[in-house]
């Protein structure tokens, strides 16, 4: 409901479940897809509000405001439950509560975000019989000490056939991608641009809640003759981006649950500099589909042995991403968690909700 199913522009996880829905469906399964009016889908679209929250809300009603919208939909959601075999949430801990008081229709839920924030921990552990999905091996480290109820890892997929599809034609600059806050750190990319002595296009979009930092620690190094930032792309631009570039460069200083950028990337047959946080080493082969660095001065030295990855080995790492593999690792999911739960049966085609 903050984004569009898929996004407009930017939004990770709202373009991994339209990938996911329009993949099901097109299997055979009934898909009945909650999000915000505007979406596009293969499935029964249920609208939850009149427009993306992001395109219409203030950062102040972002805080305030959107929390409770959610709440709502998470309510309306399951009060439908009865007409599901499956509910697969992508709502993060708020769906636990929902999920637990709901038994008889099994909840499949995919986290997307980082574990090992208190609020994440304790919705965790007063809820340890959901069912749950992690979209990286690595996600699940900080909790791994609680008994919760892990259903499968199931890594974020997309469909790439549009980047598949183009020709790579590296040039000599380095394309950053993404969102401009202090996780994803563009100021280290620039950084490295600087160090390398290397051209850097940025491709990415302030967020109303990073635009402090992004005045502060990114806005004053825009002006270096290296830099050019093009601001937020959509699906269209993006497979020609990355395409022409030399690498992509991935600096995101935090434990990244996973990384929908890399993917894109190597789709596109171009290779990803990346520091080793997070999932990152579950996507990138070092020195096969680009490098993975311990810190600024191992991705400087990345960038002279930009040269040394093959495009083909990137294309074919990613498609160990794409939609259909996704799909197919969640319909045993669903299976499974129909199966567990007492009189239910998971009918081909099924009926889920997203």
């Amino acid at each position: 409901m903050y984004e569009a199913v898929p996004p407009s522009r930017y939004g990770g996880t709202e373009r991994v479940i339209a990938a996911l829905c329009d993949e099901l469906v097109t299997i055979g399964h009934d898909i009945t897809l909650f999000a915000a009016a505007g979406s596009h889908t293969a499935a029964t679209l249920v609208p939850t509000t009149d427009a993306p929250l992001r395109t219409r809300m203030s950062r102040a009603e972002m805080a305030t405001v959107a929390p409770r919208l959610h709440l709502d939909m998470l309510a309306d959601v399951y009060g439908r439950a009865a007409d599901f075999d499956v509910i697969h949430a992508h709502t993060d801990v708020d769906t636990l509560p929902f999920a637990a008081a709901t038994p008889s229709t099994p909840t499949v839920l995919t986290l997307h975000g980082r574990l090992d924030l208190p609020r994440a921990r304790r919705e965790l552990q007063r809820h340890p019989d959901v069912r749950l999905v992690s979209i990286s091996r690595h996600q699940r480290d900080p909790v791994a000490d609680l008994p919760l109820r892990w259903a499968a890892t199931v890594p974020n997929g997309l469909d790439l056939r549009r980047y598949s599809n183009r020709v790579t034609t590296r040039a000599g600059h380095l394309l950053f991608v993404g969102r401009l806050n202090p996780e994803k750190r563009p100021d280290l990319a620039i950084e490295v641009a600087r160090r390398a002595g290397v051209p850097l296009v940025i491709a990415a979009k302030v967020d109303p809640l990073d635009l402090e930092y992004f005045q502060t620690t990114v806005e004053p190094r825009l002006d270096d003759p290296l830099v050019q930032f093009v601001g937020e792309v959509d699906e269209d631009e993006k497979p020609a981006l990355y395409a022409g570039a030399a690498a992509t460069i991935f600096p995101s200083d935090w434990p990244e649950p996973f990384g929908l950028v890399m993917l894109e990337s190597l789709a596109a047959g171009t290779p990803v500099l990346a520091l080793r946080r997070g999932a990152v080493p579950e996507v990138i082969v070092d020195g096969l589909h680009g490098f993975v660095c311990d810190d600024a001065d191992g991705l400087v030295e990345a960038v002279g042995r930009i040269d040394e990855i093959a495009p083909a080995e990137c294309r074919r790492r990613a498609r160990r991403f794409g939609a259909r593999r996704m799909a197919a690792r969640y319909l045993d999911v669903f299976e499974r968690a129909a199966a567990d739960t007492a009189g239910a049966e998971f009918v081909t085609p099924g009926r889920t909700a997203l």
